[in-house]
């Protein structure tokens, strides 16, 4: 590779050594991880770390171990499913996004189940507030998106980008994944940004967008581990006109969160590969793709026990002023007591975690039961759609 990318690749493997030292001294691994995954799981990662000379060794008895860990105290079962022409080398993989460690996390999972190598990964440098945090990601085969500056940085840093990945899909035959958009869902409405589309087009279309080998991928968490968070953002952005400042330390939390939160059961549906086709008249390029990455995403989405309570509840609590899009005639499915009361404990341990603003039990229930129906009825106006084509 062109080592004018060297400030925003991987590390190289002459490089990890170095990395994986500055790693070490950087701060008490036991002290962080031995809370969440047990003193001894927690020593013997460490202890590999230590003789970690590669990047595939890195991933390999590190990173899939680490997250298998989580998995195991995290989540009930992962699932998987792969569409028929699957291809997993040389590929474009665009996800939903629900978490920055584990969206990738699951998808390296999934691949390696198939015999095939892991992504590369596209993570922002907002991200990045601290040295260790840009080592140990780029230890990861992660990749540095520059966010923010001037209008000219940012057109900049979009040309770098699509140069990047293809420099990566198509000249080195490895494949990339990336968020479909800047920043997580809060809402849970999961919508591709045209401009993601638009960066990687970078003004070509037909032969050389199908050598991206586009293929998005469909996560559905069964539980959002930071639920409570992001209602309390969307509760307080309400409040203040659409204005929320991030505290400090915020992104980390919610990092953590993320990870060692509970999930139930994951699903990671690997869809059909979006080809070149020209967009109906009136529509640009990156918006007809973006639209159709969509399709592919919620059409994909596994339905949850605890989405359709959150949509029967929202019947029955709202007062009809809302932005969301209710599929005309649908009704959700009834659920057990035993779901219904998971829901409820989750309202009762939001509305105890959220003291510092002033907003009542009934706006977090609203909120949440918005949050955690969005995917679902996402999933039923996209196969609606559908049927009608």
């Amino acid at each position: 590779m062109n080592d004018s990318f060297a400030h925003m690749r991987p590390y190289r493997e002459d490089e990890v050594p170095g990395a994986i030292d500055f790693l070490l001294e950087a701060m008490d691994w036991n002290a962080q991880l031995s809370p969440f995954l047990g003193e001894e799981a927690s020593k013997e990662l460490i202890g590999k770390m230590k003789s970690i000379n590669s990047v595939d060794r890195f991933q390999g008895e590190l990173s899939k171990v680490f997250i298998d860990l989580v998995l195991d105290r995290t989540a009930t079962d992962v699932t998987l499913s792969f569409a028929d022409n699957f291809q997993g080398e040389g590929a474009l993989f665009i996800s939903n996004h629900r978490d920055i460690v584990l969206d990738p996390s699951l998808i390296n999972r999934a691949l390696l189940s198939q015999g095939v190598p892991t992504t590369q990964i596209g993570i922002g440098s907002n991200l990045l507030r601290t040295e260790w945090v840009e080592k140990l990601v780029r230890l990861n085969k992660s990749f540095i998106v520059q966010r923010g500056g001037s209008l000219r940085e940012q057109f900049l840093s979009s040309a770098e980008v699509a140069a990047y990945v293809r420099e990566v899909i198509v000249n080195e035959h490895a494949s990339v994944w990336l968020a479909h958009r800047e920043g997580r869902a809060k809402d849970g409405n999961d919508r591709t940004s045209p401009a993601l589309m638009r960066m990687l087009l970078n003004g070509e279309e037909g032969d050389s967008w199908n050598r991206l080998q586009l293929q998005p991928v469909s996560l559905s968490y069964e539980w959002d581990p930071c639920d409570g968070m992001k209602v309390r953002e969307l509760l307080m952005r309400e409040r203040n006109e659409g204005e929320y400042v991030k505290e400090r330390g915020e992104d980390e939390r919610s990092m953590k969160q993320g990870l060692f939160g509970w999930k139930g059961g994951i699903h990671v549906e690997f869809c059909e590969p979006i080809y070149w086709e020209d967009p109906p008249e009136g529509i640009r390029p990156a918006v007809h793709l973006a639209d159709r990455v969509d399709d592919r995403i919620h059409r994909s989405m596994k339905n949850w026990p605890a989405q359709h309570w959150a949509a029967q509840r929202w019947l029955e609590i709202s007062d009809g002023a809302s932005n969301i899009t209710w599929p005309e005639g649908w009704e959700p499915d009834s659920v057990g007591t035993e779901t219904q009361n998971k829901c409820r404990e989750r309202l009762a341990l939001i509305g105890e975690m959220i003291v510092d603003s002033e907003v009542s039990q009934a706006d977090i229930e609203k909120k949440w039961c918005e949050i955690t129906m969005t995917p679902l009825l996402n999933r039923v106006l996209a196969e609606r759609a559908a049927v009608l084509l």
